[in-house]
């Protein structure tokens, strides 16, 4: 993964889709587009930089669908 910035975009197999909402130190806090268990609501988690260096970014392509960047 290049640069992690706020308001991108990514993908995990455990999470799904999701946007960086802050960065700061080693560490990266993601708002997740679905809770990660049924019946929560919490989206927004703390994650190690590695982690989200692991993943994939996502872009938009021209007819508005995310793909992998």
């Amino acid at each position: 993964m290049g640069e992690i910035v706020e308001g991108q975009r990514v993908s995990s197999d455990d999470y799904g889709r999701g946007t960086v909402a802050a960065v700061f130190g080693g560490e990266v806090q993601v708002l997740w587009d679905s809770p990660l268990l049924e019946g929560t609501t919490t989206r927004l988690f703390t994650h190690d930089r590695r982690f989200i260096e692991r993943l994939t970014q996502l872009r938009t392509d021209e007819e508005g669908r995310e793909v992998p960047a």
